[in-house]
């Protein structure tokens, strides 16, 4: 019993003081960096290994937050394995981020090593080391660390860096080399390391952390970004609590705030164990608002605030939400799942548990939650709680496979702290609850919808034999219900940006469209008119640029094939037919068929049942070409793999800058081909570029889309 009560009361201390003094809960983080972006703040850290006793960092991280409450973990953006020119594996220290013309520097210590810069094309990376050497480096010692960047009003960049000496030089508007000489500055009263240089008003300041150790953070001003520096006191005095600091500071959506470091989480995590704390490098970053007095100085702080920072917004909960988006995680993990660099929480069992803070659902309310769960171990579940861990149940969702899992929700109205308290064994991808006022039914859809939202639709009828265009099933026209309902796609983005606007991505397939850029796990359901029972055979259009994908068929939830094993066609243009029969007695009568993909990359065209042919002749393609569906669509056969290489090709013949993205929607790059090229030039030219083996989504000069598979 004793035992229990204090698992109990740890767990409520979460709730309170602990849980304000700490920003990231997933990880042991540190030496933080934020920088504001449009409506985001994107705070890169450092990282501190959980079995760390002294330094052991080798890696640099990304959270961001539009409400200073709630931040969403983007996992590893760099790590000491992208600076090829060095040999430290241990030594991932102090690091600062900064945009400039579309690009995204980062520049880190390599302890004993100087200072290396990153470059991204955007804030979540890959950084990659563009000059296989230091930008900086002066001796082997502690003196070339810990830099921090500004550019100032005119455009001119300065870096600024080290321990225990302070040192500046200037950067070239490329961010990426150096002028001048490096400049050493006179020692600033109480100054030891992580300078924090900025702007506020017409004053510069110059913040670090003071002399260790415990380390606080003090700080200096000047009229002009060089100096001279003037010493004016505690930011934050030291603290006994807090071994060392690093300071980070800026304005966002109209208050000031400064993060630096503590011991919260560890100590916690020791308290919760129900041993002493014992200091070890497991640190955390703290975060509190920090207000101005008239003449530029600063009011002091003594120590971060146990009900750390209000939120400055609402949290929408009507739309995807990361499952790595959290004001406190319960002994969860992060960690990168897939090719994309999409991030997913792991270790989630019973007696762990996340919280949102501060979420709006309106008067209206909730209708109903959606959760993507992968990686599913045994039967699991996610209960939805009320403003405690063991608050109000709004509502609960029970699962035993991957996929999206949607509940009702009953009691979800007003503003509240939202928890997700976990069972069983499995991770999770991303979250949305629905509103009462906008949730829609599932029902039938057809092209008159596109224009008429009331429209009535006939329902696909599947019968003995094909006889015409009511007998094809599309796979664009899935049913009207929204995610969850009616699909699962686990993109962020309609990739295809064709047809229908939700996230079903669908690509053009000559005059007409199919369903593109699958998952393995998604899945799209299909009202339709079952006017023969039995075993029926069928026929299914589909075009794959991988060796094998596969689809499984599925009615009223229960399934009617096994996993159909689809040879590729050679191209995600090229559409070939499988020919199958059910392994289930079909009932006749108005049913749900499904359609989930069982592995990635395979583009869905039409299904038809039934003998082909019936009283007409020809091809499933002869009765449907120039007839069926929505728009004719050009039949395949002939020279139709020739074709669709042809149009492949086409699309590389542009000189100029192609754009890659992931799967997820995040651009990763560029590369630029000369005119005539072919799709294997493009294909070679991003292996040249550094891309591994994959698929991509390419984004040709003219603006339109293709998705590539590159390498094995």
């Amino acid at each position: 019993m004793k035992n229990i009560l204090f698992v109990s009361s740890v767990l409520a201390l979460a709730c309170t003081g602990f849980a304000q003094k700490i920003v990231i809960t997933t990880n042991y983080t540190a030496d933080p960096a934020p920088y504001v972006h449009g409506d985001t703040v994107y705070l890169y850290t450092t990282h501190d290994e959980d079995n760390a006793d002294g330094f052991m960092m080798y890696d640099w991280l990304l959270h961001t937050s539009t409400d200073m409450v709630n931040w969403t973990s983007h996992g590893a953006v760099a790590s000491l394995g992208d600076i090829k020119w060095s040999t430290k594996t241990n030594g991932a220290w102090a690091e600062q981020v900064i945009e400039r013309d579309g690009k995204w520097f980062m520049y880190v210590p390599i302890h004993g090593n100087g200072i290396s810069v990153l470059v991204a094309d955007n804030p979540y990376g890959p950084f990659k080391e563009p000059l296989n050497k230091a930008l900086v480096w002066q001796r082997e010692h502690w003196n070339d660390i810990d830099p921090t960047v500004w550019i100032d009003d005119d455009g001119q960049a300065y870096m600024y860096w080290g321990n225990p000496e302070l040192y500046m030089i200037k950067l070239n508007k490329d961010m990426i080399s150096t002028q001048g000489s490096i400049v050493t500055y006179p020692k600033i009263k109480d100054y030891q390391e992580g300078p924090w240089v900025y702007k506020h008003g017409n004053n510069y300041y110059m913040t670090f952390a003071s002399t260790c150790c415990a380390e606080g953070i003090g700080y200096a001003m000047s009229d002009k970004i060089t100096g001279p520096w003037t010493y004016k006191g505690d930011i934050m005095p030291h603290s006994s609590r807090s071994n060392g600091n690093h300071p980070g500071i800026i304005d966002f959506k109209g208050k000031s705030y400064v993060f630096g470091l503590n011991y919260e989480l560890w100590r916690y995590k020791s308290e919760k164990m129900g041993q002493k704390f014992q200091h070890k490098e497991r640190r955390s970053v703290g975060l509190s608002e920090m207000k101005y007095n008239a003449d530029g100085t600063i009011q002091k702080i003594d120590y971060w605030p146990d009900n750390g920072v209000a939120q400055v917004e609402d949290f929408d909960p009507y739309k995807r939400v990361e499952a790595e988006t959290m004001s406190w995680g319960e002994d969860v993990r992060v960690r990168k799942s897939g090719t994309a660099g999409n991030t997913v929480i792991t270790n989630l069992s019973e007696g762990k548990y996340t919280k949102i803070s501060g979420v709006e659902f309106g008067d209206a309310g909730a209708e109903s939650f959606s959760a993507s769960v992968l990686n599913v171990k045994k039967a699991s579940s996610i209960t939805v709680r009320l403003d405690k861990v063991n608050g109000e149940i709004v509502g609960k969702a029970e699962f035993s496979a991957d996929g999206l899992v949607t509940v009702p929700l009953t009691g979800a109205v007003g503003k509240h702290d939202v928890f997700f308290v976990f069972e069983g064994d499995f991770e999770a991808d991303y979250w949305e609850f629905e509103d009462s006022k906008t949730a829609i039914p599932q029902s039938p859809f057809c092209k008159e919808k596109l224009t008429d939202p009331e429209a009535k639709c006939d329902v696909p009828v599947i019968g003995a034999s094909v006889e015409g265009p009511a007998n094809f099933i599309d796979f664009e026209n899935y049913d009207v219900g929204g995610a969850g309902k009616a699909y699962y796609d686990m993109d962020t983005e309609n990739q295809g940006k064709e047809y229908r606007e939700d996230r079903v991505d669908i690509v053009k397939n000559g005059d007409g469209f199919a369903v593109g850029y699958t998952q393995k796990g998604e899945w799209l359901e299909y009202t339709v008119n079952v006017q023969a029972g039995g075993k029926l055979p069928f026929e299914l259009s589909y075009a794959s640029g991988m060796d094998n994908t596969g689809v499984r068929l599925f009615m009223d939830d229960e399934p009617i094939t096994d996993t159909l094993a689809l040879a590729g066609t050679g191209d995600f243009d090229s559409y070939g037919t499988f020919k199958g029969t059910t392994t289930k007695e079909l009932t006749e009568g108005e049913h749900v068929l499904k359609v989930m993909v069982t592995s990635d990359y395979v583009n869905l065209d039409w299904i038809a049942f039934g003998e082909i042919g019936g009283e007409s002749e020809g091809s499933a393609e002869d009765i449907r070409n120039g007839t069926t569906g929505i728009v004719p669509k050009i039949a395949h056969n002939g020279a139709g793999a020739a074709g669709a290489a042809g149009m492949a090709n086409a699309f590389a013949r542009a000189a100029g800058s192609y754009r890659v993205f992931d799967l997820m929607g995040s651009e990763l790059g560029n590369i630029r081909m000369n005119a005539g090229a072919t799709l294997t030039d493009l294909k070679a030219g991003l292996k040249t570029a550094g891309f591994g083996s994959g698929v991509y989504v390419v984004r040709n000069p003219a603006g339109k889309t293709l998705k590539l598979q590159v390498g094995e």
